[in-house]
């Protein structure tokens, strides 16, 4: 009978250890264009406040199903400010919560051996493009259907005048990792968010496309209704401290 009361009280004890040393977790969804950044985002966090948090970069639709379905996410990052507004209306989440997190630019990046100058943004280089291309497909830029970089660049072209001239030698590629092979080892050219070329060797920017070309690249952040919002709320509040922004500055991001 000792023994039994000895192994309770062991265990209550045990129970009250971890419990006071348990770790609060939060998920955060957002897209590739920004996962150097969210991942050293996510690590200064956690080691600042013994959080763990989770992160994911999975496509718009998985991550919908995820958000619609309940599960595991605690906010949103994403630059589509409607689809924000769309979770809103359908009460999916805090529509007090959400924040402007930062501003992103479309960069032309060319193979690092490119003999093409830098242009000043103004006069995007059609026809030195073209005379690099030896008549084949060789300018790749993001598939709208798979990557949020794609609505953009197929508006900033069309706005420059480009679009008709590039469009037999553009290649629409579904995955950005594949973009940048094409690039760095097959001497091709592309479009890109230019936070995607921060720390990326074999590649140089040209320059960077009129912001006036596209609508404005602006990621917001809301916390996912649900159990976690007091911890979601937490995280916004450290994106919007000094640390944080400084991280998105060094990773090509705009912030305020």
């Amino acid at each position: 009978m000792l023994r039994k009361i000895k192994y309770v009280i062991f265990f209550y004890v045990c129970m009250c250890v971890s419990s006071a040393f348990a770790l609060g977790t939060v998920t955060i969804m957002t897209d590739s264009s920004m996962n150097i950044a969210m991942s050293q985002l996510a690590r200064d966090y956690s080691s600042r406040h013994n959080v763990v948090v989770n992160t994911s970069y999975a496509s718009k639709q998985a991550q919908q199903s995820q958000i619609s379905e309940g599960g595991a996410a605690d906010i949103l990052v994403t630059p589509e400010s409607g689809w924000i507004e769309e979770l809103k209306t359908q009460g999916l989440v805090d529509v007090y919560s959400q924040i402007a997190v930062a501003k992103n630019r479309l960069a032309l990046v060319a193979p690092v051996t490119s003999p093409l100058s830098n242009f000043d943004g103004d006069n995007f280089p059609t026809t030195q493009l073209i005379m690099q291309f030896s008549w084949e497909p060789s300018f790749v830029v993001a598939n709208p259907e798979t990557l949020i970089e794609g609505g953009y660049t197929r508006e900033a072209l069309r706005n420059l005048g480009a679009s008709n001239d590039l469009e037999e030698y553009t290649l629409y590629i579904k995955q950005l990792a594949q973009m940048y092979s094409m690039v760095k080892n097959q001497g091709m050219y592309g479009i890109f968010f230019y936070s995607s070329t921060i720390g990326r060797s074999g590649i140089r920017v040209l320059g960077l496309l009129p912001e006036n070309s596209h609508k404005p690249i602006e990621y917001s952040a809301a916390a996912i209704a649900g159990d976690n919002m007091d911890e979601a709320r937490k995280f916004l509040k450290y994106v919007q401290s000094k640390e944080a922004k400084r991280i998105l500055e060094n990773n090509g991001f705009t912030v305020k």
